[in-house]
């Protein structure tokens, strides 16, 4: 799962218009999303949590594909992809449709 995946799961999640917004409920410039996915530069773990915290899905595999998206090496990267897809069923549960119960309880945050 690539970060830009998480960034626009968030829009649709809480309905934001556009990056700018995106940005703003991040607490980032909207350049910082520019360069994220442009690929010129990869977010850092603090974003990466904030991330989580708003879809609601487990920390480490944001954290995970920020960590191999930065990666300098191969090996490096295979064993944050390791992690990242250890902890991404959170993520693909995020896309199955939900019931009333969790509809409402993300409605509340």
């Amino acid at each position: 799962m690539r970060t830009v995946n998480y960034l626009d799961a968030i829009k649709t999640r809480l309905n934001l218009p556009s990056d700018y917004a995106l940005a703003k409920r991040l607490g980032i410039t909207q350049q910082a999303i520019s360069n994220y996915r442009a690929g010129r530069s990869k977010m850092d773990d603090d974003v990466a949590l904030t991330i989580a915290e708003l879809l609601g899905v487990n920390p480490l595999a944001v954290i995970a594909a920020a960590n191999a998206e930065r990666a300098k090496t191969d090996e490096q990267r295979e064993r944050w992809t390791g992690i990242m897809e250890k902890f991404s069923a959170s993520f693909r549960n995020l896309l199955s449709p939900w019931d009333g119960r969790e509809r409402r309880a993300f409605a509340r945050g």
